[in-house]
């Protein structure tokens, strides 16, 4: 709205400038008051509402770039209800739905002849007066809400029966109802029967006349004390004089009928502005004396009440200059209030920091100045945690080797670091672009991309689904490609965005590498698996058949020859194929697995000691192979009457015998392929005990046991919930 009441300011937007002049012309001419900015595209005329304030804005409809109605959406979003007339020479049905829809306020359509200006000026005026009315009307509405709501008094709206239909919260304090028990009830609810007779009085008067009638009556509470309160009545009426509503004003005055006038004003503010505030309250005047400190001002500063009426203000805020401070005291009007940040000292020599209001009162016809001061350790303490835990994310976000974006919930930047600059090759520095729009970012990030469009739309997607996205790919022009993950964020104003870029070219080349490796060992595996399983097979069944035909050592050597390159073929096929992969995991118990196992290994005399009670989460059939090869290798190493012993670790379990064991120099090579100390043994046993457990991701090593022999413990093992 424009500084002065009776000027109305004019934002006339056309591309046609010298059109706009005429019709700024022409305007000014209808009426003096007028006053007519021009300006030649929406985004100047963007600028300039965002400069100063107009009371009307009319705008043509065909413009480059952005268009009447684009302008009316952008105007809305600020103020919906600044009068926009869209003054347009291509008009159709279409285009003043769509208009009306948006919310203009009128639209005209331009014509040959001076006589449209006439008809524009009035629009413009008629516009504005009812905008100017209805923004007066709804400040008078507020101020009346805001008045009941903050009253200090209590306030009772009645209708034209006096029955209650609505209590403000001091109202409710004061009688001890809640509004809901006593809308619907007359004043009898509150009143003593002693009083009935002078109310029947004022109501009757209420009723048949306009005005307002004070009186004092007796009350009582919900409680049933009975208090004495002062009332201020007025009748609303509307304007053909029907009672529209009586309102009631009221405090309890029970206290102040029974002392002085003085003592009564004394109470009311200090009882209740002061004795009881939480705050710390102190009257002085101009020339700085304490006069009357609150308790709360005494408990926090550590002086008595009497110690502090003999200090001057400046004593205790010792930040201030007492020359300075009474000429701004003097400054202050009656009712003038002031704010400031300072720091009180204690009697103890000790500060705290403090938020004051002071306000300049006239109390009982004295000049004073009431200073309210609240203690804000806690908020500065905040602050400053605040503004480390900030550095500190700043210092995070701008290390990270991964791009990040935070986005206000408005799309403006919130921060960004340097590594997502970098990857789209976006110019200038991380501050710099606080408060940007992300989305001329995203745009600009999408023409590096294979889909610049795909690109944009899917951001605008994710930001309207609102759901987390983790590692989703983006392929860049220049071959390189990112990992896209978002998550909506939390903040005060609104939902905002958290965007994390991450290059992930080298990995996704390590992982061809690993895909062309792992597709050479399943061809290595089937060319084991069928050129030489096969050729052993005919050599095991002819060297079989021989042993039937002829008793010999030899031949029963090169049988178990044959088996050990048997077992070796099946360990290599085992290394080669599943490698470090796992199947679906799933629940599994250990104490079953183990059992399963020592049945299908070949245990001659040896004894099993299961002390399992957890249930893993692993794909079965390699922990089975894992478990087996520790069996197998105890009961090979240990001897045919080894015991073995499996049990719980706080974080996996352990595989134990009463064997040997193991040297400590050897301990770690014991894993490699190929090593082995037995002469029936592959030495790949424990290569893919160490492969199925990284392939988990657990951990396996091998130490002594409690009864000198050997124990492998896999440990980071994922435990199944209680609940599972």
């Amino acid at each position: 709205m424009s500084e002065t009441v009776n000027e109305v300011a004019v934002l006339h937007v056309d591309d046609d400038e010298s059109f706009a002049e005429l019709t700024a012309a022409f305007l000014e001419r209808e009426h003096d008051r007028f006053r007519v900015e021009t300006a030649a595209s929406v985004a100047a005329g963007l600028d300039r509402l965002a400069d100063e304030e107009f009371d009307c804005v009319v705008s043509d409809y065909d413009m480059p770039s952005l268009d009447g109605l684009d302008f009316l959406d952008a105007v809305r979003e600020d103020d919906p209800e600044l009068p926009f007339i869209l003054y347009t020479g291509k008009g159709s049905e279409e285009v003043a739905s769509d208009a009306i829809s948006a919310g203009v306020t009128d639209y005209l359509q331009k014509e040959h002849g001076t006589s449209q200006y006439t008809v524009l000026a009035n629009r413009i005026e008629n516009a504005v007066e009812q905008y100017r009315s209805r923004t007066a009307l709804k400040a008078s509405e507020q101020r009346l809400s805001l008045f009941i709501e903050q009253s200090p008094l209590g306030v009772i709206e009645y209708d034209r029966d006096f029955r209650i239909v609505g209590v403000n919260e001091r109202a409710e304090g004061i009688l001890g109802y809640s509004e809901a028990e006593l809308r619907g009830h007359t004043w009898e609810a509150i009143v003593t029967e002693d009083s009935y007779e002078n109310v029947d009085t004022v109501t009757d008067q209420l009723a048949t006349d306009t005005g307002g009638y004070h009186s004092v009556d007796e009350n009582v509470r919900k409680d049933g004390e009975h208090i004495r309160c002062e009332w201020h009545n007025r009748v609303v009426t509307d304007d053909d004089g029907e009672v529209v509503a009586v309102f009631s004003l009221f405090q309890d005055v029970t206290e102040r009928i029974e002392r002085e006038e003085r003592l009564r004003e004394t109470t009311a503010r200090l009882t209740a502005l002061f004795e009881e505030s939480p705050d710390m309250v102190n009257v002085h005047n101009v020339d700085g004396d304490i006069i009357d400190p609150n308790p709360q001002l005494c408990e926090a500063t550590g002086y008595s009440a009497a110690e502090l009426t003999e200090m001057k203000v400046w004593d205790l805020d010792r930040t201030l200059d007492a020359e300075r401070a009474t000429a701004i005291w003097n400054d202050m009007d009656k009712g003038g209030r002031r704010r400031a940040e300072s720091v009180y000292t204690r009697k103890d020599g000790s500060t705290f920091p403090v938020e004051v209001h002071a306000r300049r009162l006239d109390l009982a016809g004295e000049d004073r100045f009431v200073a309210i001061s609240r203690d804000v350790s806690e908020r500065v303490d905040h602050e400053d945690e605040l503004e480390r835990t900030n550095a500190l994310l700043s210092t995070l976000v701008g290390a990270l080797p991964v791009g990040v974006l935070a986005e206000n919930s408005d799309r403006t930047v919130l921060a960004v670091n340097d590594r997502l600059l970098e990857l789209f090759d976006i110019s200038g520095a991380p501050a710099n672009l606080v408060d940007a729009d992300c989305r001329e970012l995203a745009r600009e990030a999408g023409e590096l991309t294979t889909d610049p469009e795909g690109f944009v739309e899917r951001v605008d997607e994710l930001i309207s689904e609102s759901e987390p996205v983790y590692a989703e790919s983006v392929e860049l022009e220049n071959g390189r490609a990112l990992a896209r993950s978002y998550e909506p964020i939390e903040l005060p104003d609104g939902t905002g965005h958290l965007w994390m870029y991450r290059d992930t070219t080298e990995q996704r080349e390590h992982e061809r590498q690993l895909q062309r490796q792992n597709e050479r060992l399943s061809e290595f595996a089937s060319v084991v698996s069928h050129d030489l399983r096969n050729p052993l097979n005919v050599a095991a069944g002819n060297v079989e058949l021989a042993r039937e035909e002829h008793d010999s050592d030899r031949l029963a050597t090169a049988a178990e020859a044959l088996d050990r390159i048997g077992d070796l073929i099946d360990d290599l096929l085992t290394l080669a194929r599943e490698g470090d992969d796992v199947g679906d995991r799933e629940l599994v118990s250990l104490s079953s697995l183990v059992a399963d196992c020592w049945r299908t290994v070949e245990t001659a005399d040896a004894d099993l000691r299961n002390e399992l009670t957890v249930t893993v989460v692993a794909d079965r059939s390699r922990l089975q192979q894992l478990v087996e090869n520790l069996v197998r290798n105890s009961v090979e190493h240990g001897g045919p009457d080894v015991t073995v012993t499996v049990g719980d670790l706080p974080n996996g379990f352990y595989v134990a015998d009463d064997g040997d064991g193991i040297p400590t120099d050897h301990r770690d090579t014991v894993f490699e392929a190929g090593y082995t100390t037995s002469r029936s043994g592959t030495g790949f046993g424990l290569a893919i005990v160490k492969q199925v457990a990284e392939a988990h991701g657990w951990e396996v090593r091998a130490t002594e046991s409690a009864e000198g022999g050997t124990r492998f413990e896999i440990t980071g093992v994922d435990f199944a919930d209680a609940n599972d």
